[in-house]
């Protein structure tokens, strides 16, 4: 069998009317664009953002009485590997969305008695669940140790002052909603919903000089006593379930990083068919029949409860992150010398594949990388 017929999804998912319409885009419209996207002086497009946001791909496993498709899980799946795998930059900024959508359907919170909502999440909830509303997010300063980056002053009205820098927030300029988050006097991770644009006390940066996916317009963000308004206030979080909820997330392997593995191992099959040079086919039926069952497997238990085998999804994680980043070596080795021109896509496969590795990376995740980086096959 070939590399693809080997990654199909079954008839059922693949007919699905979401898989059919995100096929159709990724022809038309992200694959020919890729190369424009990853480049920050052309960068994402918004129309294309807003054709997956009308064929329903922000919403797909909301309920249809949310204003999402309801589709299975394993349909979403297989449109975030089908998105990731035609066009790394779209499918970043899209999958920011994923959050906010989570927070205002009460989905954020591994223990909901552990957070309170706010008057936001009710406010953004059609739009966010219908995607007629695109969000971003400044959230992974709450990742890093030490002092709070961002923090919330109670501003005695129910709202908050905010102060810090969030160095990493994707879609400005592209997105219309922004999900910040501060850390309050006692430890409580306080979210706001706002429009994303320039206010007082709010300022973005430049756009970040990226090794990859630099057209998608991500920029810090500098808070000077931002005021959050009370309505504006979307979710209140304790302490300890922020820190929970990450441990748990970060844990699992990404469809994303799977749809890569899954494009570059068609393409590593299909150069070496074209330029007679077997080894490359070896290679890519080689790599597949360790990459499908390790997928099978992270996929299994991302529908299991979320607490349970924790150690084993991270190790899965960081095996299959290895496997990407051998795929991307062996596709360049395929390609040859015209690989390492600045416009070869397969110069972009390798980067997004490094960029796999630190996407909500913690220090578990990363043991679990360089050890699998260590080992290589004998993982």
């Amino acid at each position: 069998m070939h590399v693809a017929e080997l990654f199909a999804p079954p008839a059922e998912v693949a007919a699905h009317p979401a898989v059919t319409a995100a096929r159709r885009l990724c022809d038309e419209l992200l694959e020919p664009h890729a190369a424009a996207a990853d480049d920050p002086a052309r960068g994402v497009r918004r129309e294309h953002l807003d054709a997956l946001a009308d064929a329903g791909l922000f919403s797909m496993t909301v309920p249809t009485d949310e204003g999402g498709l309801g589709a299975s899980a394993a349909v979403d799946r297989e449109v975030i590997e089908l998105l990731a795998g035609a066009c790394g930059a779209t499918w970043f900024v899209l999958t920011q969305h994923e959050t906010p959508q989570n927070l205002v359907r009460g989905r954020l919170p591994p223990d909901p008695d552990a957070a309170t909502a706010g008057p936001a999440a009710t406010r953004h909830h059609q739009a966010l669940c219908d995607g007629s509303a695109l969000a971003g997010i400044a959230l992974a300063h709450l990742r890093r140790p030490g002092p709070p980056a961002v923090t919330a002053e109670p501003d005695g009205r129910g709202g908050y002052l905010i102060s810090g820098r969030s160095d990493w927030c994707t879609g400005w300029g592209l997105v219309d909603v922004l999900l910040l988050a501060a850390t309050g006097p006692d430890g409580e991770v306080v979210f706001g919903l706002i429009e994303a644009t320039e206010r007082a006390g709010l300022r973005p940066g430049a756009p970040l000089p990226l090794a990859v996916m630099g057209g998608t317009a991500t920029v810090a963000l500098e808070f000077d006593r931002c005021r959050l308004g009370a309505d504006e206030v979307a979710l209140t979080m304790h302490a300890r379930a922020w820190p929970e909820l990450e441990a748990v997330r970060s844990a699992n392997t990404r469809p994303a990083s799977l749809g890569l593995l899954r494009r570059m191992l068609v393409e590593l099959e299909r150069l070496g068919h074209e330029h007679d040079r077997p080894e490359g086919v070896e290679a890519a039926l080689e790599l597949v029949r360790v990459a499908v069952p390790l997928r099978a497997e992270a996929y299994a238990l991302l529908d299991t409860p979320a607490r349970v085998h924790i150690a084993r999804r991270t190790q899965l994680r960081g095996t299959l992150a290895e496997l990407t980043v051998r795929a991307a070596a062996a596709l360049v080795a395929t390609r040859s010398g015209s690989a390492m021109l600045s416009t070869s896509p397969e110069q972009r496969w390798a980067r997004e594949a490094a960029f796999h590795l630190v996407q909500a990376q913690n220090p578990a995740v990363r043991t679990a990388q360089l050890g699998a980086l260590a080992r290589g096959k004998e993982v």
